[in-house]
């Protein structure tokens, strides 16, 4: 047997901030406790009432601490399970029960909801198990689980240390009046402290003349050890002031209101530096966009004496209403430290939340407010802490919907999905059907992956058949394992790791809040002899972890349907938040069942999420095949995009044009996008890129859009007739009013050229959301053409919208470069009151805060929240209504098209208004 090595270690006799909780595949407890779940060993601790009665109080209160600390990181966390290890070899939990002041404990997590909902215990050997359930963000209750929350507040002479359902009253009070003055509770008050601060000195044994109330607070302190009580409680004073309604904290004088002095032997500015260094350490954290830095004290030092003796001083701390909050230390709340798609096997450290990160989580904060423009976050009631917000596109499907487009309706029957796959797999391995039949239920959902481990973002295994997750009423969620050999340590890994995944993502982006577990199990095919094997770790989790009844499937079901169809918004770099969008089911099924085809042709529409596609493929790549980035290329026309899909470091990215003349051809997939703007020169390029996946036996994915075409050149495609193709009909991109306006040009475009197969893609396409958008068209000169986008723009920034939020496309480049500067003097002059300079960038500096101008073959493949369209002609004249469609569909909220009226007048003898 392995050596005894804890998963995850909480050391009892160290103080917890000073601890690393480390989470790694360790052979013991692998071995002895088989969980793919987050596992945290507590270390050991003497459980049962009637023994912790025997320990001392310091004792107790660290295990007590060192358990409640190890459980509220799981709580934040998706769930998990804790093991303690008693230090008495004849405890027996049943019996013993856990001692009154650690279940207290595990309720006040839970703010005294009930325990059972949260907690599940079991025991194996000299081990207590604790089952924990992900938190669930419900009012009233607080967003995270707290054992401290490190700020202090006034309540009527008292200072209150708050929990964390206290501090949601005071984040309200704080967002709806900011900036109060502190005001004692009588005018007589505010006279009585005035005259006292205006004396030279105060005199030992005199009284005050005022009782502590809400605003005033007296401490003695006048022993020899006063600086050091000082230091103990100024900041906690000064926190509690603050958070509230401001007030008085005087030092030197006893509860009765006589004056005592205190720091004796000490000079005054020598207490002052010690008082301004104490206070500094206050954590200051603001709300929304408030900054203010202003002081929130002020410190004023009386001398006191008796009988010309100096008997040391009384300190008036005067404390400002914050505002927002102060706090003495950083709260006292716990996660673990890793991301939903990293699973075991990796070393990830439970971390403690600062300030700042827990308010951010309490007060739900969530990403800019202009997505709300175009998205809906998921209606979810209950959201575990750590869940990333997912948004979907208006008016696209509601989950209950999404749910059943991907799995059917569920009822008294099984129902298998993908079905298509299924019958491809029994197909594929004879041996299938036989080894899954005596596992299946009757009813519930069975959900079939080639691999699991890939849709989840982990490395697959070359054992694997396939994956079925099976979701049936009064059994846990199980995930089994198909391997097409012998069960090895290596494919019982695999399992454990997709199961570990899978569950952490059902939380952490599906939002299930239930209690969860997915039992990882292994099946052996022999598909030749048709024999057969299972091997499996032996789960232990409690009853109440089964799924309850179809609804409780129908519930999971809807949370798995956020995990398969999400996927990293584009915009998350920029705004700086995380948080997903959903593909729709059409491009989630391109991604799920074609990827074992050699060569395919993706078509689609503008606004249908090709390049989404292309890097989720790229992904999936990388996965199925554990190969390296440097096995995988991305191909486009354009420099810009190329540098776009750069900044994502999953892969290899050139331009045509280079790939072309590149000579060191070391890769074994290749993807390619905009194809129907490649051309061929020199070397044909698809020749060249066919070749080489044939030889590596690797993937070959072409995307591409007849109706961006902008040029009349030989593309080397093969006729789309000869193309095994896959066709994207869904528009998620561009709101409705421009997508009107780019049907009509596609349909003049199928027309024109009589391309039966375009008009089969139009009869099927429609935009599937309800975003309405803008869209206006304009004919002017180019002075006024200047004139237009300069206000507009100038417009636009005063709105809020981001300078990068905006582009500006022309026909070619040499157009974009005379806008450019054109544009630049114009806007200077508009702007010359705006604190922030307005700049402007090509399409290639995609990280730039700046207003693009460049030309719509530059910028295609990308896209923008407002474009102005200038003069979308092109040189070739009967490509003009693609170069409208692809400048177009870089609009995903506001379309300007302008047309230059000199242009028209000159070519075709009319003139427009």
């Amino acid at each position: 047997m392995a050596q005894r090595r804890p998963l995850a270690t909480i050391d009892a006799n160290t103080d917890l901030p000073e601890v690393r909780l480390k989470f790694q595949y360790d052979p013991y407890l692998r071995q002895e406790f088989k969980y793919p779940d987050n596992l945290v060993y507590a270390g050991k601790a003497l459980l049962g009432e009637e023994r912790r009665k025997k320990m001392n109080n310091e004792n107790r209160k660290r295990e007590r601490e060192n358990i409640s600390k190890a459980v509220c990181a799981l709580l934040n966390s998706g769930g998990g399970i804790v093991l303690i290890e008693s230090c008495d070899k004849d405890f027996n939990y049943i019996r013993d029960r856990l001692g009154l002041d650690l279940e207290d404990k595990l309720h006040e997590l839970v703010y005294e909801l009930s325990a059972c909902d949260y907690y599940d215990f079991s025991q194996k050997g000299s081990y207590l198990i604790i089952f924990v359930k992900t938190w669930g963000m419900q009012k009233p209750y607080p967003e995270l689980c707290t054992l401290d929350t490190g700020l202090h507040a006034r309540d009527f002479t008292s200072r209150k240390l708050l929990n964390a359902t206290r501090l949601m009253n005071i984040l309200e009070k704080k967002s709806q009046g900011k900036g109060k003055v502190a005001r004692l509770s009588t005018d007589t008050e505010q006279r009585i402290l005035e005259d006292l601060l205006a004396k030279e000195y105060l005199c030992l044994g005199q009284t005050m003349g005022l009782a502590e109330s809400d605003h005033i607070e007296f401490k003695d302190y006048s022993t020899e050890k006063s600086t050091q009580r000082i230091k103990e409680v100024i900041k906690q004073y000064a926190s509690a002031f603050g958070n509230s309604q401001g007030g008085y904290f005087i030092i030197g004088v006893d509860d009765k209101g006589t004056v005592k002095g205190c720091a004796r032997g000490t000079t005054s500015s020598e207490l002052e530096c010690k008082i301004k260094e104490f206070l500094k350490s206050l954590i200051s954290v603001h709300l929304g966009d408030c900054k203010s830095d202003n002081d929130f004290y002020t410190l004023t030092i009386k001398d006191v004496k008796h009988e010309n003796n100096h008997f040391g001083y009384v300190i008036f701390l005067e404390v400002k209403p914050f505002c927002c909050l102060g706090f003495v230390e950083n709260p006292q709340s716990w996660i673990l430290d890793f991301e939903p798609h990293e699973c075991l096997g990796k070393c990830r450290e439970a971390k403690q939340l600062t300030a700042s990160e827990w308010v951010k989580i309490m007060t739900n904060q969530g990403p800019d407010p202009s997505l709300e423009s175009q998205f809906e976050i998921l209606s979810i009631e209950k959201r575990p802490p750590r869940a990333k917000p997912v948004y979907k596109k208006k008016g696209l499907e509601k989950l209950p919907e999404l749910r059943d487009s991907l799995f059917g309706s569920i009822g008294d029957n099984l129902t298998i999905k993908p079905d298509r796959l299924y019958e491809d797999l029994k197909a594929e391995y004879p041996g299938l059907e036989d080894l899954l039949s005596p596992i299946l239920p009757n009813a519930g959902a069975v959900i079939v992956s080639r691999s699991w481990a890939v849709d989840l973002e982990l490395e697959s295994n070359p054992n694997v058949v396939c994956d079925i997750l099976l979701l049936s009423p009064n059994r846990y969620p199980t995930l089994y394992s198909v391997l097409n050999a012998e069960v090895s340590e290596n494919g019982l890994n695999y399992s454990q790791k997709s199961a570990f995944a899978l569950k952490q993502k059902l939380v952490n982006i599906g939002a299930y809040t239930g209690k969860l577990c997915v039992i990882p199990t292994v099946l052996c095919l022999n598909a030749e002899h048709g024999k057969s094997s299972s091997s499996g770790p032996v789960m232990e989790y409690p009853e109440t972890y089964k799924l309850e009844d179809l609804d409780t499937v129908k519930e999971l079901l809807q949370s798995l349907s956020i995990v398969i169809l999400s996927f990293r918004n584009l915009l998350s770099d920029k705004i700086g938040v995380q948080y997903f969008n959903l593909l729709t089911v059409e491009q989630y099924r391109l991604l799920s069942n074609n990827l074992i085809n050699e060569t395919l042709f993706v078509h689609g529409p503008p606004g249908t999420g090709k390049t989404v596609i292309a890097l989720e493929i790229i992904k999936r790549i990388k996965n199925r095949y554990n190969c390296s980035i440097f096995d995988i290329l991305y191909i486009c026309e354009n420099k810009p995009l190329r540098d776009y899909v750069r900044t994502y470091s999953i892969c290899q990215a050139m331009t045509r044009v280079k790939f072309a003349t590149w000579k060191e051809v070391n890769v074994k997939h290749i993807i390619v996008d905009e194809a129907q703007n490649f051309r061929v020169e020199e070397v044909n390029w698809f020749t060249k890129a066919k070749d080489i996946t044939i030889k590596s036996n690797g993937v070959f994915w072409i995307f591409l859009d007849y109706f961006q075409s902008c040029h009349n050149e030989c593309t080397g495609l093969p006729e789309w007739r000869s193309q095994h193709k896959y066709i994207l009909t869904k528009v998620v991109r561009n709101p409705q009013l421009i997508y009107s306006k780019m049907h009509e040009k596609m349909i003049e475009f199928a027309t024109k050229f009589q391309f039966s197969f375009l008009n089969n893609v139009m009869e099927d396409s429609k935009c599937c959301h309800e975003i309405e958008g803008f869209y206006a068209e304009v004919f002017l000169s180019r002075a006024e053409i200047v004139k237009y986008v300069s206000k507009n723009c100038v417009r636009y920034l005063s709105e809020g919208y981001a300078q990068s939020d905006i582009a500006v496309l022309c026909s070619t480049h040499e157009v974009a470069t005379e806008y450019r500067e054109q544009l630049d003097e114009a806007m200077s002059r508009l702007a010359r009151k705006r604190r922030e300079r307005i700049v402007f960038r090509e399409a290639e500096e995609i990280s730039r805060n700046a207003i693009l101008v460049d030309s719509v073959r530059r910028f295609s493949g990308l896209e923008c929240l407002i474009v102005f369209a200038i003069d979308p002609v092109s040189t070739y004249g009967n490509v003009n209504e693609n170069l409208f469609i692809c400048a177009a569909s870089r609009a995903t909220g506001k379309l300007h098209v302008l047309y230059e009226r000199q242009y028209h007048l000159k070519n075709s003898g009319q003139y427009f208004y």
